[in-house]
C-alpha cells in the first residue's frame, strides 16, 4: 500500500479544505451506506468548526469545542480505516498545528490553543488503530528517493506514537500513599491558620458538600476554583500542605511525574499530559469522588512563551492549558506548586483562580513547627513544654524555611543523643543554628504583589 506524502506547502486554514474535498470525491464514488455516513459526519464537523472559529467568547468556544471534538476524532478514525492511503490524520494534524502556531505566535491568540488538542487527538487515533492491529506496519510508506525534513518529522511522529503505547499510567502519574511521616491532616501543620481556613472554604467544603456548594453558586454566584497555585520560597511546605489537604478532605491525591511526562519525541509529551489527566478522571469516575492532582514544580513545564518558543513548546502548552481548563468538569482539582512564579506563562497562571503565596514561617509558626517536632521525641518533651525556650529558639531561626527548621531539630536531637543520651536543650539548637546559617533563604526574590494567605505577620 502506498501512503500519500504530506504536502507541507499546503497553507493551513483550519481543517484542510483540500483534504476535505478529496474525501468528498472519494465518497461520491462509493455507494455504500458507510460512505454516506462519512459524508454527513464530515459536513457536520466542517460546519461546527466554522462556528467554533467565529465564536465570540471563550465560553462559547468551549461549548462548541465539546460538541466538535468527539465527532471529529470519530471521522478521523473511520477515514483512516476506510481510506488509509489518504494519510488523513497526519495531513489534518499538520494543518491544525500550523494554523495554531501562527495564530499564537503572531497574534498572541490563546483561543487558538484548542487546535493543538485536535492535533494531539489525531495522533492518538493513529496510535489506537495501530494497537488494534488494523494497520500493517510492514507496508511501504514511499518508494521515491526524496529525502527531506518531512522524513525526519514522520519518523519522529512514529517514534512518539510508539513511546506512548509503551508507557503505563503509573509511569506518568502516581497515587499519593501516606506513610508514618506524612501529615495526617491540617492539625499536622504548624501555624498557617489563615491558609487552612482559605483552603477549607474554597476547596474542601465544595468538594465534600456538593449540594451546599450548588446552593452557594445559585444564591451568591460562588464557584469552587478551577485550581490553586501555591508559590514561594523552597522548603516552606507547599507539597506538605497539598498532602495535608488531601488527608483533611479524605480525597485521593495524584502526582504528575514531570520527569516521566517529558519526552524528546514529537507529540509524546502532550499525549503524556493527556494520558495522565485521563487516568485521574477515570479514577474519579470509578470512585465517585473528586480527585486532587498535584503538578509540583510546574515552572518546569510552563515557562513563558516568547519568539524563541518552538511549535512543540506551544503545542505542549496548549495541551496543558486545555487540560487544566476542563479539569473541574471531570471532577479533578488541580494544585500547582512552584518556587519560580515569575517565569510561568501568564496563560497558565490565569487558569488558577487562587494563587497563594507561601512565605517563610513567622515567629508563631516557627514555634509550632519546633513544638510538633520535639513533642514526638521523649527526650524533647521537656523543651517542647517550655514556652519561653521555644520562643527564644524560634526567634533565632528567623529566615529559615520550614524544612530547615525540621533539619536543625534533627541535628540538635542527634547532638544530645551523642552526648550521653541526655535531654535536648536550647543550646543544642543554638549550636546547630550557627553551623547551618547557609540554610537561610532571602525571601525578596520570591515575593509577589499578590496578597499573602496562610500566615499572619506579627
Amino acid at each position: 500500500m502506498r501512503i500519500q506524502r504530506i504536502n507541507y506547502t499546503t497553507p493551513a486554514f483550519g481543517y484542510n479544505k483540500e483534504l476535505s474535498n478529496e474525501l468528498n470525491k472519494r465518497i461520491e464514488k462509493d455507494n455504500s451506506n458507510e460512505a454516506k455516513a462519512l459524508k454527513q459526519l464530515n459536513n457536520f464537523c466542517n460546519n461546527t468548526e466554522n462556528e467554533l472559529r467565529s465564536a465570540a467568547n471563550s465560553e462559547e468556544k468551549y461549548t462548541l469545542y465539546q460538541t466538535f471534538i468527539n465527532p471529529k476524532l470519530s471521522l478521523a478514525n473511520l477515514v483512516e480505516l476506510k481510506y488509509p492511503d489518504m494519510n488523513y490524520c497526519a495531513r489534518e494534524k499538520y494543518s491544525y498545528e500550523t494554523d495554531a502556531y501562527n495564530a499564537i505566535l503572531n497574534k498572541k491568540d490563546e483561543d487558538a490553543l484548542w487546535m493543538y488538542s485536535i492535533g494531539n487527538g489525531l495522533i492518538q487515533v493513529l496510535a489506537d488503530i495501530k494497537e488494534r492491529n488494523y494497520l500493517d506496519e510492514t507496508d511501504e510508506t514511499d518508494e521515491t528517493d526524496d529525502t527531506d525534513e518531512t522524513d525526519d518529522t514522520d519518523e519522529a511522529n512514529e517514534a512518539g506514537v510508539k513511546f506512548i503505547s509503551q508507557n503505563n499510567d503509573s509511569d506518568i502519574v502516581e497515587k499519593y500513599i501516606p506513610n508514618e511521616f506524612s501529615p495526617k491532616n491540617f492539625d499536622s501543620l504548624g501555624g498557617m491558620e489563615n491558609l487552612k481556613e482559605e483552603l477549607y472554604d474554597k476547596i474542601i467544603y465544595p468538594t465534600t458538600h456538593p449540594e451546599e456548594a450548588e446552593m452557594d453558586f445559585e444564591d451568591y454566584g460562588k464557584r469552587p476554583p478551577r485550581g490553586v497555585m501555591l508559590y514561594g520560597p523552597p522548603g516552606c511546605g507547599k507539597t506538605t500542605i497539598t498532602e495535608a489537604l488531601s488527608q483533611e478532605a479524605d480525597l485521593p491525591l495524584y502526582k504528575l511525574k514531570i520527569s516521566k511526562a517529558g519526552s524528546p519525541y514529537i507529540n509524546a509529551t502532550s499525549l503524556n499530559y493527556q494520558k495522565a489527566f485521563d487516568y485521574v478522571a477515570k479514577q474519579a469516575k470509578e470512585t465517585g469522588k473528586p480527585c486532587f492532582m498535584l503538578i509540583d514544580e510546574i515552572d518546569g513545564l510552563t515557562k513563558s512563551r516568547d519568539d524563541y518558543a518552538s511549535a512543540e513548546d506551544l503545542k505542549q502548552m496548549g495541551t496543558l492549558l486545555n487540560l487544566i481548563e476542563t479539569a473541574r468538569d471531570r471532577n479533578i482539582f488541580v494544585i500547582a506548586a512552584t518556587n519560580k512564579y515569575d517565569i510561568i506563562d501568564p496563560a497558565i497562571k490565569r487558569r488558577f483562580d487562587e494563587q497563594i503565596y507561601i512565605p517563610l514561617p513567622n515567629q508563631k509558626t516557627r514555634e509550632q513547627i519546633i513544638y510538633k517536632s520535639l513533642a514526638q521525641r521523649l527526650k524533647g518533651i521537656p523543651l517542647a513544654e517550655s514556652e519561653e525556650d521555644l520562643a527564644e529558639i524560634a526567634e533565632k531561626m528567623a529566615g529559615f524555611p520550614s524544612s530547615a527548621i525540621v533539619i536543625i531539630t534533627d541535628k540538635a536531637s542527634d547532638a544530645a543523643r551523642k552526648d550521653g543520651r541526655r535531654l535536648i536543650n536550647k543550646e543544642d539548637f543554638f549550636n546547630e543554628i550557627t553551623k547551618n546559617e547557609n540554610l537561610k533563604i532571602e525571601e525578596k526574590g520570591y515575593k509577589s504583589e499578590r496578597k499573602t494567605v496562610g500566615f499572619k505577620r506579627n
